[in-house]
C-alpha cells in the first residue's frame, strides 16, 4: 500500500470507527510505528478538527530513555501537536517479568487519560506475532484471538483504538521516507532472549520465503478466533452466566462437558479470576455441577473462593483458604467487634426479651471461630434444639 493509499485509509477507517470529533491520544513511544500513526492521525485531525494528543510513556528501563524524551518533545513541537509524559516506576521483581510489567505500568497510565479513545501502533507483523506467540503458548480462543480494532479498558471510559492491525511493518517503512519523518530505534528490539524479537528476528525469516502470507494468515485466523470468541460467550449467557460481576451463577443442568467447561471459563473470566489449566478447570466444573443439591461446594483458586450454594456459583473474596488454620476472636461484650482478615464485624443491639440475656452475657467465655460442623443450638426458651447445619439451609444462608 502507497503513502497516499494508506493516509486517505486510515483517515476513512478513523472517521468510521469513532464518533465526529472525539479526541484521540497516541501512545507515542517515538519509534517508527508510532511516529507514523502520529503523523497520520495529526493529518486526519488538521482535516476534520478532531483534536489529536500524544503520550510518552517514560519507563526508566533504557540509558537513552531522557533522549527519547526530547525526540518525541522535538517532533511534537515541529508539527503542533500537544505531547504529554509520564514517567512510570515498573516493578523490575515482577514474576510475569520486564516486558509484562513495563505493559501494566503503560496501561495504567492509559487508564487515566481524559482522551475516550488511545491510539496504538500495533500493526500486522505485531499481530501475527501475537497469535504465535499465543498458540505456542497454549492458550485459549480469547488469547488466539489476539488483538481488537477497539477494545474497552475495563472499569474506564477508555477505549484502545488501533487502526493499523492489517498494515505490514513495510508499508509503514515506505511511508515514513516519502514523509521524510524521523523516529528513534530501541535497542532492546534486537534482543532475541525476548519472546516477540526472537521471533520477529530468527522465526520470520525463516517462515518468509516459503509462506510469504503467513502474516496475513495468521491475522484472519486471529479475525475468525474472535468472532468464534464471541459466539462462545453468547453460549455462557445462555447457560446461566450473568453478564456483570458479581452476581449468582445459576447452574444449568443437563449441559455437555463442553458447554460446562466454557460456561465455567466465562464466569471466572466476568469476575476477573485467573483461568486454571484444562484438568483444573474439568475437576472445579465437575465438583460445581455434579454436587448434591444441598452440598456445601468450596473451591479455592488463584485467591478466591468459587462457592456453590443452593444451584448457583459465586466467586467470594478475601475468605482465609481452608484449612489456614483455626482463627478465634474473643467477645467481652463490646457493642461492635471486628473479627479481623476481611471477615467484616458483629454489631449488638439492646433490646428486649430477645437475644442473649445481659446475665448470660456476663459470665462465662464468648468467642466467634469457624463452624466446625456438628453444632446444636436453641434460639428459644420454648423452641426444640436444632442443628445449626439445619437452621441455616432454611434460612438459605451459604
Amino acid at each position: 500500500m502507497g503513502p497516499a493509499a494508506l493516509a486517505a485509509e486510515i483517515s476513512s477507517r478513523t472517521a468510521s470507527a469513532l464518533p465526529a470529533q472525539a479526541a484521540v491520544c497516541v501512545g507515542f513511544s517515538g519509534g517508527l510505528d508510532s511516529t507514523v500513526l502520529l503523523d497520520l492521525l495529526a493529518e486526519h485531525g488538521e482535516a476534520t478538527g478532531r483534536k489529536v494528543t500524544a503520550l510518552h510513556v517514560h519507563h526508566g528501563l533504557s540509558p537513552n530513555a531522557d533522549a527519547w524524551v526530547k525526540s518525541c518533545e522535538r517532533f511534537c513541537a515541529n508539527h503542533g501537536i500537544p505531547l504529554a509524559v509520564e514517567r512510570v516506576r515498573v516493578d523490575g521483581a515482577s514474576a510475569e517479568g520486564l516486558e509484562a510489567a513495563a505493559r501494566v505500568a503503560r496501561y495504567a497510565v492509559f487508564a487515566a487519560r481524559p482522551e475516550p479513545f488511545i491510539a496504538l501502533a500495533h500493526h500486522l507483523d505485531d499481530q501475527a506475532e501475537t497469535v504465535l506467540m499465543q498458540l505456542l503458548r497454549g492458550t485459549g480462543i480469547k488469547g488466539i484471538a489476539a488483538m481488537p480494532l477497539l477494545r474497552p479498558l475495563r472499569g474506564t471510559g477508555v477505549q484502545i483504538y488501533r487502526p493499523l492491525l492489517d498494515i505490514a511493518r513495510v508499508d509503514l517503512a515506505a511511508y515514513a521516507r516519502e514523509r521524510d519523518l524521523k523516529w528513534i530505534e530501541d535497542e532492546s528490539n534486537a534482543l532475541t532472549h525476548q519472546d516477540r524479537n526472537f521471533l520477529r528476528h530468527d522465526v520470520a525469516p525463516l517462515l518468509d520465503p516459503r509462506y510469504p502470507g503467513w502474516r496475513e494468515a495468521l491475522a484472519r485466523f486471529a479475525r475468525h478466533a474472535g468472532t468464534a470468541g464471541d459466539l462462545l460467550e453468547h453460549l455462557a449467557t445462555v447457560d446461566g452466566v450473568p453478564l456483570r460481576a458479581g452476581e449468582p451463577f445459576v447452574l444449568h443442568d443437563n449441559l455437555p462437558d463442553e458447554r460446562r467447561a466454557n460456561a465455567l471459563r466465562a464466569f471466572l473470566g466476568r469476575n476477573a479470576v485467573n483461568m486454571p489449566s484444562e484438568a483444573r478447570l474439568a475437576e472445579i466444573s465437575r465438583q460445581l455441577y455434579e454436587a448434591r443439591e444441598d452440598a456445601r461446594v468450596r473451591i479455592d483458586h488463584a485467591g478466591v473462593a468459587i462457592v456453590r450454594h443452593q444451584g448457583a456459583v459465586r466467586v467470594e473474596r478475601g475468605l482465609p483458604p481452608e484449612g489456614a488454620g483455626p482463627w478465634r476472636v474473643d467477645w467481652r461484650r463490646e457493642s461492635e467487634i471486628e473479627l479481623g482478615e476481611d471477615r467484616g464485624s458483629v454489631r449488638f443491639d439492646a433490646v428486649v426479651g430477645q437475644g442473649v440475656t445481659a446475665e448470660l452475657a456476663g459470665i462465662g467465655e464468648w468467642y466467634f471461630a469457624p463452624r466446625a460442623g456438628g453444632e446444636d443450638i436453641r434460639i428459644g426458651a420454648d423452641r426444640p434444639t436444632r442443628t445449626l447445619k439445619n437452621l441455616l439451609q432454611e434460612r438459605e444462608i451459604p
